[in-house]
């Protein structure tokens, strides 16, 4: 396909999201500017198609890159439409797909083949919404991308609107955490899973915290926003459901005290009776991730051992996990530039964790319940990270889901109106 020819559909379909913005309600919030949803989303933009251009030309092995892993098998995928209807529609829906008339067509494919038994890595479902796309987009890469930077904006965009009503002193502030982080802004705006994951959280939790919806739209919009987190990241959805328990519902006829002890017992439970086996998945994705790192020579891994999957094992790892996926990379650390660009923004979020806390105010009734709930979620995605993730080059994109979550339950934990005062000193209000 002409190059002209996508470049003027590309910015069609910008123009198109540009005045969807500009003219959709959903984006009418009080105390919001549209202009400024124009300039966020124009950020993601940005930020997707510079992903896509590192790993075009910067990484050039199309072959270890996930973007081009989905997109590439997306497009063999794409093609047996028009060919054996009947094959595709199986391979879409995933019934039939091991016979052998239709699994032959996926012999070629890098990623969509992959075990179904797999339940931390279930790269098939962000492939299948690429073969979607692809029909709209001639099979551009770039395109596929603009795409998945508008649904991921709308569930961001969500998310700000329901968090809103908790940081009305300064509900500008939300614009950081959602909108600016540079890794979370760089790594959720490319062909990969957290874009999809951040427009099913967004969406989720419009939907839990959102009274003013009718009762059937709320749980039609949580349980879509929940099928489709178990389907790109089941661990992620998981956590998100567990820690569920603490999040403000009128529902609830618990007190908040009395979802702790809860929750904790679900915990240890499930520790009891699930410990081997969970402790068997995740040491053995981290295997997995040795022994890639091991046969692609990637240069940040540090961690080559091979560990026997064991409850006692996965607790020796806790800690290291949790300063890895949290704190590293170390600006001491070296390696390649993207590394060193990435300590030297860990940096600068630490940074952001720890200033605002100077203006400290203990949060009370749901903003604290808001509060632990997102200290939880990002604390428990955090090491699971750790733990299965011993490359450094994965940590820094991984982590993105936990981050925002993090800074989220730290400025619920702040005066905004002294914050506030704090930075209009700088024109910033």
């Amino acid at each position: 396909m002409n190059a002209i020819f996508h470049v003027v559909l590309y910015l069609l379909y910008l123009t198109f999201f540009m005045w969807a913005i500009f003219k959709w309600s959903f984006f009418e919030v009080e105390g919001a500017n549209k202009k400024h949803f124009v300039f966020f989303f124009l950020l993601k933009v940005v930020a997707g198609i510079s992903l896509t251009l590192v790993y075009t030309y910067y990484y050039t092995d199309q072959q270890k890159a996930d973007i081009y892993r989905y997109f590439n098998d997306s497009k063999i995928i794409s093609s047996i439409l028009f060919t054996d209807p009947v094959a595709w529609f199986k391979i879409m829906s995933g019934y039939g797909i091991g016979e052998q008339d239709v699994f032959k067509y996926l012999l070629s494919t890098q990623y969509f083949s992959h075990p179904g038994s797999d339940i931390v890595t279930n790269n098939t479902f962000i492939i299948r919404v690429n073969v979607l796309l692809n029909y709209l987009s001639f099979s551009n890469i770039y395109i596929n991308t603009l795409f998945l930077n508008f649904i991921s904006f709308i569930g961001l965009t969500a998310l700000y609107k329901v968090l809103r009503n908790y940081f009305s002193g300064f509900q500008q502030i939300l614009y950081v955490p959602l909108f600016l982080l540079p890794s979370v802004l760089f790594w959720s705006s490319g062909l990969l899973k957290e874009s999809l994951l951040f427009t099913g959280i967004g969406f989720y939790l419009y939907a839990w915290l959102n009274h003013e919806l009718a009762v059937f739209k709320r749980v039609a919009l949580i349980l879509v926003a929940l099928l489709l987190l178990f389907f790109v990241k089941i661990q992620v959805a998981g956590i998100l459901l567990l820690c569920s328990l603490l999040l403000p519902s009128k529902k609830f006829t618990f007190s908040f005290s009395m979802r702790l002890i809860i929750l904790f017992v679900l915990v240890l439970t499930g520790s009891y009776f699930l410990g081997n086996h969970v402790s068997e998945l995740l040491i053995e994705k981290r295997n997995e991730f040795v022994e890639l790192a091991l046969k692609e020579n990637a240069g940040s891994y540090f961690d080559t051992n091979v560990i026997e999957p064991s409850v006692a094992n996965l607790l020796k790892l806790l800690p290291e996990a949790f300063i890895n996926s949290v704190l590293r990379p170390f600006v001491w650390d070296g390696g390649k530039v993207f590394q060193k660009v990435f300590a030297v923004e860990n940096l600068f979020f630490l940074f952001l964790l720890i200033n605002p806390l100077r203006f400290f105010k203990l949060p009370k009734g749901e903003k604290l319940m808001l509060c632990i709930f997102f200290l939880l979620f990002a604390l428990f995605n955090y090491i699971v990270i750790g733990i299965t993730v011993p490359i450094m080059g994965a940590i820094v994109h991984y982590r993105v889901i936990a981050e925002p979550f993090l800074l989220l339950a730290v400025m619920l934990c702040v005066d905004l109106e002294r914050l506030k005062q704090s930075v209009s000193r700088f024109g910033i209000s």
